[in-house]
């Protein structure tokens, strides 16, 4: 742990990935620390049950030692220590409950209500078909929100996109498409190159292969 910097205790390609979008956009360093998701063992030993008696990430060690759990909570931290002015929001600008809305919907919306089952291996095919089958409405609501907008914002990224691009990265794997959404799907085209995001795509891939990861169906 490098001292000073937040640690991100991080499995490739899940979800703290997106706490990993939002602090490259956002210019706020940290450390990371990987694990295996299934067995919850760090890269550099001991597990993360120790650290988060539920095994899940994302989990942020500030370095006062406090620790943040829930990707929407990590993601209002790192946004919140942003350098940048336009990256940052505070309860006192005027989109920042939309911030909290929208980091809100991916949680519950697309990231509980669909991922969490769809990659749940004990659920039957019926069962994740029948969630797959919440996800058109959803589409719809973020394309038509998309459709005079760059960002999920405005015409600033926010870390509420970096959540949905996360969403974005794995959906192929979860047999998601977006691509009928005008509107939605460019912005995921959008999303998906910028710089930072393939860098850490990238990355992600290719420690998801080097510690033989297997979690998530391709």
């Amino acid at each position: 742990m490098t001292k000073d910097l937040p640690t991100l205790y991080h499995a490739p390609l899940t979800c703290s990935l997106a706490s990993r979008f939002a602090a490259a956009e956002g210019g706020v360093p940290l450390t990371v620390e990987y694990l295996n998701l299934r067995t919850k063992e760090l890269e550099n030993g001991g597990s993360l049950l120790d650290i988060n008696p539920l095994g899940q990430v994302s989990t942020l060690r500030l370095p006062t030692g406090e620790l943040l759990t829930e990707t929407a909570t990590v993601l209002l931290w790192i946004q919140s220590q942003s350098p940048n002015q336009e990256y940052r929001r505070t309860p006192e600008d005027d989109d920042y409950f939309q911030l909290v809305r929208w980091l809100g919907f991916c949680a519950t919306e697309l990231h509980k209500q669909i991922f969490r089952v769809v990659f749940y291996q004990e659920a039957t095919d019926q069962v994740k078909e029948r969630i797959r089958g919440l996800a058109p409405k959803r589409f719809e609501l973020l394309d038509n929100h998309l459709a005079d907008k760059q960002y999920l914002l405005g015409e600033k990224v926010s870390a509420a996109d970096a959540y949905l691009t996360w969403f974005f990265v794995l959906a192929r794997n979860a047999q998601l498409d977006v691509s009928e959404y005008k509107n939605l799907n460019a912005y995921r085209k959008r999303m998906l190159e910028r710089p930072l995001i393939q860098e850490l795509i990238n990355s992600d891939r290719d420690k998801y292969a080097e510690m033989g990861e297997a979690i998530i169906p391709d």
